[in-house]
């Protein structure tokens, strides 16, 4: 019976020394699959842009679509050609290629040939124009027992944003934590603002909006010449 025993023992060891335990498959990494086959991609590229095409301007290496149709001078658009070939036979220092409609598996993108100092002209008188609307309207708070001197400071004010051809809210407020002003005040202070809007040959826009002692709004402008 110990024979056996150690028989058992000694080739359960001899197993253990000589057998190598099985080897679990190695996991094999899956191969991407496109969902459409190369063959099938017409006109938009598998290669993912840069982020840049999700901005308004998409222009350049970054319209996400391997063909393209310039729009011409006469508004007609052009036969497709691959996008690497016109950026190749444009002069890349004076034009860029913008996109003006995307493009998608079926179309080309539709894009415009554009000369880089026209549009940076065109840029420059967009930020211009934009920054002169917000000058064109000016704000200028009075209270109705302003002293004389500040009265002076700000019909001064008031005069040089008319002359400039800017529009002007006059706003009379009746401020906290200072006195009322009296009747003689108020009147007086409204004689001396159309007195300056005259003189600065300005008019009122619109009605005056409020009543004299609490709140009043004078919009005015330069009569135009």
């Amino acid at each position: 019976m110990k024979h056996i025993r150690g028989l058992v023992s000694t080739t359960q060891a001899l197993r253990q020394t000589f057998l190598l335990p099985q080897a679990s498959p190695r996991p094999q990494f899956l191969r991407y699959t496109p969902v459409h086959p190369p063959s099938q991609i017409r006109f938009r590229s598998a290669i993912p842009r840069t982020k840049q095409q999700t901005t308004a301007e998409v222009k350049d290496e970054d319209i996400p679509s391997d063909y393209v149709q310039i729009v011409g001078e006469d508004n007609k658009l052009k036969e497709p050609q691959r996008l690497s070939t016109l950026l190749r036979s444009i002069n890349r220092a004076k034009v860029f290629v913008i996109q003006v409609q995307a493009g998608t598996l079926e179309t080309p993108a539709v894009c415009k040939i554009m000369n880089r100092q026209e549009a940076y002209e065109r840029a420059r008188a967009l930020v211009k124009a934009a920054k002169a609307a917000k000058k064109t309207v000016k704000q200028v708070e009075l209270n109705w027992a302003i002293d004389a001197h500040d009265l002076s400071h700000r019909l001064k004010k008031i005069t040089g944003f008319l002359d400039k051809g800017i529009q002007v809210e006059i706003i009379l407020v009746r401020k906290r934590h200072k006195r009322p002003a009296t009747a003689e005040e108020v009147k007086g202070l409204m004689a001396n603002i159309l007195e300056a809007i005259k003189d600065a040959g300005a008019e009122q826009i619109s009605p005056m909006e409020g009543e004299p002692g609490k709140q009043v709004v004078l919009t005015v402008k330069k009569k135009e010449q």
